[in-house]
């Protein structure tokens, strides 16, 4: 009956539509189930019933469309919707999530099973699993030395815990940083007591004409004076020679020539700088026929005569001696008188004061020195009280020491006295050369004080110490020179520039040692330093432990050299492990500023790397993008371990849906395509997150209400078929 055909075409309606709420239910049930994939149904009309064919045009009428009747709804397809869903970040290392396509693949060691869900957790055994089923994830481990095995077969993931990495001997240590380009290293600076030499006349030797301030003056019986205080146009000596010039029959000021103390002596008689300057103008002053008056009174002659009354001279022991002429003209109980307004000059001068009016052997005051300059003759010298230090022809003066730690021994050790002219500049230059000062800033020079001062090279292995400077049977010299303490005072000690950083290193049994690389600036040549290496007891250097460094004008390396054509540092461990060790120092790139440069005002020197490690276990892991297994022991050593497959279908809506979460192969999904993510399969896999499920509640929502109106429409039209069947069996009645 035709009514019956309508109550089946709604029932069939009723059938699907409650299908579609089965796959919406499903849906909204997993909407947070992780890595679910949401469902989607598809219907399709089933048989028709054709109550007239179609009929083709003719000549005479056009083509007649053929009259069907459907007969109700089938279920066409019910789809899984394999579209990316939301990632939540966990934090938890086996927590992954694919970016793409691809699913995990999962093993119980027969049949494999493909996912989305990425919860994973290693079980007691080490293995990688997914903790809802047990199922262990596939993926290629590597090989004990971090290698990938090409074309292995996939396999559980098994970790080993626990696992021991074997040590490694460091084989490179890698440095950075700077070296001071600024500071300067500091020399030994040794000084003796001051030296003075005879003031001597200057026609005769050297070194004379010294200002008379600064002059020390030493009397027979020893007493020694310095002269101090004298000013420039204030300070005068007086001289007179017991003369009555003025004929007044008594000896005054007026009798007296002055001579005034200049910085800088004129062509004045009367004005004087140094003692050849006094002694220069006494003479002429008193010489025959002068008539010279310097203190403003009338100007006398000499004398009735006009014959010579004094006559000066500087003797070769430093003394100014006096010799009086015709006495006989002078004023009885009258003769030579020196005054100063100076006392320490009136003191060294006024021993020569002679008031006898009878000829007499010539007077001399105080002996004078000055301080010892360059081309004074070592005949010459004094010490602080004036006392000769006695050195003569043929005296031979030995120099000897230590220049760092180091016993002099050279050509220029001796110093022979052998004319009598020789200087003060010739020995300090023979102590230069003794002692091997090359260095700018270093050498032999004379203080303002008439200190010697040894100024040596730079840093402590230039360090000069144990000066002894002695001529045999001279002790005066030698209490200057020798090393008896106290006679060289170190006012300055050696400092070296010094830049450092040290590194752990490793055995071939895991032992430590601190290798310490110790930079020293060399003083000689610019932009070098030298390097020593060290390694804490017991361990010993054996080899390449010293060279030197080098930079361009920039401050980038120039060059890195051990000495001994070494290239690499050796030191015996002493711990059982192999022997030597044998480490590649790095400082970097020639040219380049990544290592160790020498720039700015400030040493920074690190270790940054180093290849070697002692024994540890397996104690953590992390995955990448990729999938590959990294782990990280307790020495710190980082090694690859596996990488996780990833499988592709051609057809993932094929899958078959299996439990917890599950597909597995089926006969129109295809053959998986299994390899990496990142390389083979572009897909990444998200560490430390899940992917959320697909569903979007929005338009399940959306979708209930049309399953709800379509399963109620064909309801009713259930309803309305029983409606027409009840009339028509009412028929009857």
């Amino acid at each position: 009956m035709a009514i019956i055909r309508s109550i089946y075409s709604g029932i069939s309606g009723l059938r699907t539509h409650q299908a579609f709420m089965d796959v919406i239910g499903n849906n909204i049930a997993n909407v947070n189930t992780i890595g679910f994939k949401a469902g989607r149904i598809t219907f399709e009309e089933t048989f028709s019933m054709t109550l007239r064919s179609a009929q083709s045009p003719t000549e005479r009428t056009g083509g007649v469309n053929p009259l069907q009747l459907g007969l109700g709804t089938s279920i066409g397809s019910i789809d899984t919707l394999f579209s990316q869903g939301t990632l939540e970040t966990t934090d938890q290392v086996t927590d992954l999530a694919i970016q793409g396509d691809g699913f995990f693949i999962l093993s119980d060691g027969v049949t494999q099973y493909y996912t989305r869900s990425g919860a994973l957790q290693f079980d007691a055994a080490g293995a990688l699993v997914n903790p809802n089923n047990g199922l262990r994830v596939q993926g290629v481990l590597a090989t004990a030395q971090g290698v990938l095995p090409v074309g292995n077969p996939i396999r559980d993931i098994i970790l080993p815990f626990g696992k021991k990495a074997p040590a490694k001997s460091t084989t490179s240590v890698s440095f950075t940083g700077n070296l001071n380009a600024g500071e300067k290293t500091k020399a030994t600076i040794l000084e003796t007591k001051s030296i003075y030499a005879v003031e001597r006349a200057g026609k005769i030797d050297p070194g004379s004409n010294s200002n008379v301030q600064g002059l020390i003056a030493s009397s027979s019986a020893g007493i020694v004076t310095r002269i101090e205080g004298v000013t420039e146009n204030a300070t005068t000596v007086t001289v007179s020679d017991g003369l009555d010039r003025s004929g007044d029959g008594v000896i005054t000021d007026a009798d007296s020539f002055v001579f005034t103390f200049v910085g800088v002596n004129t062509a004045s008689d009367v004005d004087f700088h140094s003692l050849q300057d006094l002694v220069d103008g006494i003479n002429s002053v008193f010489a025959a026929g002068s008539v010279a008056n310097p203190t403003g009174a009338e100007a006398y002659a000499v004398n009735p005569t006009g014959l010579q009354t004094l006559n000066a001279a500087i003797q070769t022991d430093g003394s100014i001696q006096f010799t009086r002429y015709n006495t006989n003209l002078c004023t009885e109980g009258s003769g030579l008188g020196l005054t100063s307004t100076n006392s320490n000059l009136q003191r060294s001068l006024e021993s020569a004061n002679d008031t006898t009016l009878a000829p007499a052997s010539p007077s001399a005051t105080d002996q004078f020195s000055h301080i010892a300059e360059d081309d004074d003759f070592l005949e010459n010298f004094r010490d602080f009280d004036g006392v000769s230090l006695g050195l003569q022809i043929g005296d031979q003066i030995l120099i000897d020491g230590h220049v760092g730690g180091i016993a002099i021994s050279n050509t220029y050790q001796t110093f022979d006295i052998t004319s009598g002219t020789e200087n003060y500049s010739q020995l300090k230059e023979r102590i230069r050369k003794t002692l091997d000062i090359t260095s700018e800033d270093g050498g032999v020079t004379i203080s303002p004080e008439g200190y010697l001062l040894l100024k040596g090279d730079g840093g402590t292995s230039n360090e000069i110490s144990s000066v002894n400077i002695r001529c045999t049977d001279r002790t005066y010299f030698n209490n200057i020179f020798d090393s008896t303490p106290n006679n060289w005072v170190e006012t300055q000690a050696a400092k070296d520039v010094l830049g450092a950083a040290s590194s752990t290193v490793y055995d071939s049994l895991g032992q430590k040692h601190v290798l310490t690389l110790t930079f020293t600036k060399d003083s000689k040549t610019v932009n070098k330093w030298f390097f020593e290496l060290s390694v804490n007891e017991p361990a010993e250097i054996s080899g390449g432990k010293t060279g030197y460094i080098s930079f361009n004008a920039d401050g980038s390396l120039s060059t890195f050299i051990h000495d001994g054509a070494a290239t690499t540092v050796s030191f015996s461990p002493k711990t059982g492990a192999i022997d030597p060790v044998s480490v590649t120092i790095e400082p970097g790139t020639v040219g380049r500023f990544e290592g160790i440069t020498q720039l700015g005002a400030f040493t920074s020197l690190v270790a940054s790397d180093q290849n070697g490690y002692g024994l540890g276990k397996l104690d953590s892991i992390s995955i990448d993008n990729e999938g590959k297994i990294t782990g990280t022991y307790t020495n710190g050593v980082s090694q690859f371990m596996g990488q996780l497959s990833i499988a592709v279908f051609n057809n993932p809506g094929g899958l078959t849906r299996g439990s917890d979460n599950t597909f597995y192969e089926s006969a129109n999904s295809g053959t998986p395509i299994v390899g990496y993510a990142g390389t083979s399969i572009p897909s990444i896999i998200n560490p430390g997150a899940l992917e959320q499920s697909n569903v979007e509640l929005a338009q399940e929502f959306a979708n209930m209400i049309v399953a709800q109106r379509g399963f109620q429409a064909n309801a009713r039209v259930v309803t309305v078929s029983d409606q027409f069947l009840t009339e028509i069996v009412n028929l009857k009645t």
